[in-house]
Order: C-alpha cells, then sequence, then structure tokens
C-alpha cells in the first residue's frame, strides 16, 4: 500500500512564554524587544520541553528576540542538537511610540489594531507597517519551508508572526491577521509537502495548544487584553 504521505513535512510553530511588557508602576518598558521570559514563561517552556521530548527535530529556529531564544532552549529541553538558529525575518511586528499614547489610543492602536491591519497605511502602534510585516514573514517563512534540509522542525515566534503565517495559508491575507489568538507558550502544527522546491500543499493540524493551562476556562481575554491591563491607567 502506497504511504501518501511518507514525504510529508512538520513544523512545530511555536509563540514565546510569558513576558512583562510594564514595570510594577504599570509603565511601558522602554525596551520590549529586550525583555526576558518571566518565571511563569520559564515554566511553560519547560512544560512544552517535557510534551516534545519525543520529538526529534531536524531543525530549530526563532527569531533571535531573548523571549523566543529562552522559550526556544525550554522547548528543547535541554537538548544542544540541532544547534538552535537565528531567522530575523521571523521577528514580531515593531512597535512605535508605544509608551507614549493614552488609553485610547493604546486600545485603538495596539490592543485592537489587528482588527484594521488592511487599512493603507495602517502601522502597529506607530511603528511597522502592516503590510510591510506582512511581507516579510511569509517571504521569510515560504523561504524556511522549501528548503530541502529538514523534515521536521521546531519555530519558535511571535503572536503577529504567527498570525501572518496561519493568515497566509490560509488565504486571507491581512485581513485574516485578528481571527487568529496566540496565548503565551503555544504550539501548532503545520503539516506540509513539498516538491521540486514549491509547497504542493499544507494543513493547520493544530492551533493554540498548551499544556499547561490548554481551555483557560475561567479568562477569554487576548494576549493584547492580558497586557493592556498591566497598564497603571487600565
Amino acid at each position: 500500500m502506497t504511504d501518501l504521505a511518507a514525504d510529508r513535512r512538520r513544523v512545530y510553530l511555536m509563540r514565546h512564554g510569558d513576558v512583562n511588557y510594564y514595570d510594577e508602576n504599570g509603565v511601558r518598558v522602554a525596551e520590549p524587544d529586550k525583555v526576558p521570559l518571566t518565571d511563569l514563561g520559564h515554566e511553560q517552556a519547560a512544560a512544552m520541553g517535557e510534551a516534545l521530548r519525543e520529538v526529534h527535530f531536524d531543525r530549530a529556529v526563532c527569531s533571535g528576540l531573548l523571549r523566543t531564544v529562552q522559550t526556544a532552549e525550554g522547548a528543547l529541553g535541554g537538548r544542544t542538537d540541532p544547534k538552535l538558529e537565528v531567522i530575523g525575518g521571523l521577528r514580531e511586528i515593531r512597535s512605535g511610540a508605544a509608551a507614549l499614547m493614552n488609553r485610547s489610543e493604546s486600545l485603538s492602536e495596539m490592543v485592537y489594531a489587528f482588527e484594521r491591519a488592511h487599512e493603507p497605511g495602517m502601522r502597529f502602534a506607530r511603528g511597522e507597517a502592516f503590510d510591510d510585516f506582512y511581507e516579510r514573514v511569509t517571504k521569510t517563512i515560504h523561504e524556511l519551508l522549501i528548503e530541502d534540509d529538514w523534515r521536521t522542525m521546531l519555530i519558535v515566534a511571535h503572536g503577529g508572526v504567527n498570525r501572518a503565517v496561519f493568515s497566509w495559508l490560509a488565504h486571507a491575507g491581512l485581513h485574516g491577521l485578528a481571527r487568529f489568538e496566540q496565548d503565551t507558550a503555544c504550539l501548532n502544527i503545520i503539516d506540509l509537502d513539498v516538491a521540486d522546491g514549491r509547497l504542493q500543499r499544507y494543513f493547520l493540524r493544530m492551533l493554540n495548544w498548551r499544556p499547561d493551562e490548554p481551555w483557560r476556562l475561567d479568562d477569554r481575554r487576548t494576549n493584547q487584553e492580558r497586557y493592556f491591563a498591566q497598564r497603571a491607567d487600565a
């Protein structure tokens, strides 16, 4: 009997673990790209490492931001093979003057900004334009997926990046960014077939799974809403 999936590849796509973008006074940190995982974030990464301990990875990549490096290290469970690679095109969408925005502006331009991603010239928190971000991420992920040196890959990226990947795979474009939610340290699985350097087919097999708190029955907030709650004027 022919196994039609004999050469099928699998991507384990994660979002980084828990972080704090606001200090103890509710003020947004000056350099959000440099925040480390919280204690909870490290626990989440370790829990994923335990869940994935039987999975053999041919490649492991992250965006290079500290929170993805630390999450990937935890998810790999101390493994040094494969060596963790940095792919800069997977960095999160860049915010601008987020710390200067008042409560109303923060809600519109950060918390719910993805709902307006398709609007011409729309930027995330006065930073990177959504269309530039989407082009960057989709170009990067496409190039990564069609490379011929792997069959099973771990990718640790960001909430916005993962949204862009799913929206691209679903042919939803910028309109689809707001339709996918990513909890901290969640796992997604994408299966795909590649032939002659082309994506033939792909399947979103699992979305937003977490081993430590799988259902969040008592919390219906998005992650952006949770971050907003840390503001002093929330």
